[in-house]
């Protein structure tokens, strides 16, 4: 009996591996979804929810920007200077075409240095320098920080950290519904 027991067993070893295998990788992934969920949870952990401070200001082309209710808008804090920021701003960029951006350059220099790297990179979103520190009354301490304000001027979503234009719209549409 028992040498049948062992070929049995080495028939079916090689069934029983890959099957060990698959869940190691699922236990994994399911460690690296935790991790990337506590990071970000982390990150985020100053950002501000509920009411959306007043946010009025003249950009660094000279015109006046306000954040009204009544209207969806995606609030971007980002830096000249930062990597991550390269990934999102053209994704800011191609949303900005379709719905109000209000873009918030943090310790990225003067205007015309922020301009020039406006012209450089073809981005076409209206920015502020951030020389109030608009990102402390927001709470937004890592870049880039996004924040989607409804038309009550409710924080609806916000998120810190590379995301995609795809994602912004979505959230853009859940808070205008």
């Amino acid at each position: 009996m028992s040498s049948t027991f062992k070929s049995l067993a080495s028939k079916l070893k090689p069934f029983v591996k890959p099957r060990r295998k698959r869940y190691r990788y699922l236990r994994d992934a399911a460690l690296m979804a935790l991790l990337a969920f506590a990071l970000l949870s982390y990150q985020q952990r100053n950002m501000i929810s509920g009411e959306a401070p007043p946010l009025s200001a003249i950009t660094t082309q000279g015109q006046p920007i306000a954040l009204k209710q009544g209207e969806v808008t995606l609030i971007y804090f980002w830096g000249t200077w930062c990597p991550i920021c390269r990934v999102t701003s053209p994704m800011v960029n191609s949303v900005a075409g379709d719905h109000k951006v209000i873009s918030i350059a943090v310790a990225s220099g003067t205007d015309d240095e922020i301009n020039q790297f406006m012209t450089e990179h073809h981005y076409q979103f209206d920015v502020i320098g951030d020389e109030e520190a608009l990102h402390q009354a927001w709470g937004a301490s890592v870049f880039p920080a996004i924040y989607i304000v409804d038309k009550q001027g409710l924080i609806r979503f916000k998120t810190s950290g590379a995301t995609s234009s795809w994602g912004m719209r979505l959230r853009l549409l859940l808070a205008a519904w």
